[in-house]
């Protein structure tokens, strides 16, 4: 069978393709779950594999969505007390071994062609899939084992220490088993395949692919209207996200821009002191907190609503935000820090400033709160941009490349 879509017809070897994905909702769930369409849609038969209840449900002839893994929701819990949270991830941690134990049983049973992971968090995963990975190259045709790096080095989630990145002796340990096992990696842009190869030298095949659209999301055509001069910060709330330096920039807007309103979206994780974030948030004035996760069907109201998407990262590798504000024709506000600049032409799809730097965030913010003219062309190139070089389509062909690179060996080519 051949792909006779636009461009050259390539062959449908009709792979038989497992997605490992612990968190059945959140934006890897959602990455996982486009790419396994995708995937799909070029004849290959894609078995997502999460937890319980996953926001997304197969829609398209050829995938499935298996959610038998013990796993949790990530924003399940996020907001409450320290000694709860304390206690519930002890108990996570036992769900979290037995999830891997069912990862492997899936394996053994499915006999799949390839295997791919993302999100490796903690010295356990690199271990787990080492160990697997000795077991099924035993196998008279064994799997390509594939990673999806959306962040090559784990993000310190919880601790306000002010550490952006988990370190410890055993993570590195791990995480090096685990690269090094693998036959492809996957990184989401030039920036985070330097740090994948500063960082784990033992590892072996790394392609960039670009994060691709989040159309999931839309309902009918990414209509260009906004509510007004209106800012959305959307996703968890973690430290390295900057809400604190877009809160302190959003304070010089409104001076400017009395009209002006900022809306925070998402779900607090624990390092994030929301009590202190609402009371700056008051002061300020034109400041709604819309805490907790963010279920699919409201997102594109949230995003349709605003003028202009803010990015005030002060450390990123990629976010699917920025293709998000794409998608929905809204141009982008990001800091120049990782692959978001690849993600964010300066001038052409949105504004980039530097990392903490208020003053800077808040002169770009109100220049496209100005001017909805100028925003509405920058989103518009925006959701072309995705349309031109990052469409799923066109990032399934060249996974399906990588993974059937070596396929006499049962292997990638490394």
């Amino acid at each position: 069978m051949t792909d006779t879509s636009e461009g050259s017809a390539v062959p449908r070897p009709g792979l038989s393709i497992l997605l490992v994905e612990f968190s059945p909702s959140g934006g890897l769930y959602q990455f996982a779950y486009q790419q396994g369409e995708a995937l799909a849609a070029r004849g290959h038969r894609v078995d997502l594999l999460t937890g319980p209840d996953p926001e997304l449900r197969a829609r398209v002839p050829g995938m499935t969505v298996t959610p038998s893994l013990p796993t949790w929701h990530p924003a399940d819990g996020a907001e409450d007390a320290a000694l709860v949270r304390k206690a519930r991830r002890a108990w996570r941690a036992v769900r979290y071994v037995a999830a891997w134990r069912a990862v492997a049983r899936h394996v053994r049973r499915t006999r799949p062609d390839v295997v791919q992971w993302s999100n490796w968090r903690f010295a356990l995963d690199g271990g787990r899939v080492a160990r697997l990975a000795r077991e099924v190259r035993r196998w008279p045709r064994p799997p390509v084992l594939a990673y999806l790096a959306h962040s090559p080095r784990p993000f310190n989630e919880q601790r306000r220490d002010g550490e952006v990145f988990k370190d410890g002796g055993a993570l590195e340990r791990g995480l090096r088993r685990g690269y090094a096992a693998m036959d492809v990696v996957f990184a989401l842009g030039p920036d985070s395949a330097r740090d994948l190869r500063e960082h784990f030298p033992d590892i072996g095949r790394v392609e960039v692919v670009p994060h691709g659209d989040e159309d999931v999301f839309l309902t009918g055509d990414p209509d260009p209207g906004d509510d007004g001069p209106v800012v959305l910060f959307f996703g968890t709330l973690q430290a390295y996200k900057g809400v604190d330096v877009l809160v302190e920039a959003f304070a010089e807007v409104r001076e400017r821009v009395p009209e002006a309103r900022l809306v925070i979206a998402g779900a607090a994780s624990g390092e994030v002191d929301t009590a202190a974030l609402a009371r700056r948030a008051e002061e300020i004035g034109g400041v709604s907190l819309r805490l907790g996760y963010v279920p699919v069907p409201e997102v594109a109201p949230l995003v349709r609503a605003a003028r202009v998407v803010a990015l005030p990262y002060r450390n990123a590798n990629a976010s699917g935000v920025a293709h998000l504000a794409h998608s929905f024709a809204r141009p982008v506000v990001t800091t120049a820090v990782g692959d978001l600049t690849a993600a964010v032409a300066d001038g052409e799809t949105g504004l980039v400033v530097p990392p903490g730097d208020p003053a800077a965030l808040a002169g770009a913010l109100t220049a496209l709160l100005t001017d909805p003219d100028r925003a509405a062309r920058l989103g518009a190139a925006g959701r072309a941009t995705l349309s031109d070089l990052a469409s799923w389509p066109d990032i399934a062909a060249r996974m399906e490349a990588a993974l059937t690179a070596d396929r006499t060996t049962g292997t990638a080519a490394r």
